[in-house]
């Protein structure tokens, strides 16, 4: 694979699910389902090099600024991934007895994931039924 995901090591976050009906043995209604399918966003190198002449041909200054910022977001988010990726080694090893517990560290962690946005979906009455 070429373009932005050989580049960068990313890919397009994507869902893809097809419809399936299930029918039941016990004579009621069928149900319908989704069930999800592996998905892949991709393009040939013809398709990428197409799209790179139309952004040269394009005069508007504000594709240069637009890449940029892109090219800043992916250099962040590759930046978050690496200290994601130390702290995870970090606690690993104070779990694994490497390292001893270092409590300033600990509650800088819980600082962070305090001020995490709750992006979960899950109700409060589906996550006390897993518990």
């Amino acid at each position: 694979s070429s373009g932005i995901n050989a580049e960068y090591g990313l890919g397009l976050p994507t869902d893809a699910y097809i419809s399936v009906d299930e029918v039941h043995d016990d004579g009621t209604p069928t149900t319908r389902t989704f069930d999800h399918v592996r998905s892949e966003i991709g393009a040939e190198e013809a398709e990428e090099v197409g799209v790179e002449h139309l952004l040269r041909d394009i005069k508007d200054t504000t594709v240069g600024s637009l890449s940029q910022h892109l090219t800043t977001l992916v250099t962040a988010l590759k930046s978050l991934f690496s200290k994601l990726d130390d702290i995870s080694v970090y606690l690993g090893q104070v779990t694994d007895g490497t390292l001893p517990v270092n409590h300033p560290i600990i509650y800088q962690l819980q600082d962070v994931f305090n001020l995490l946005p709750n992006l979960s979906l899950v109700s409060e009455t589906e996550l006390s039924d897993e518990l």
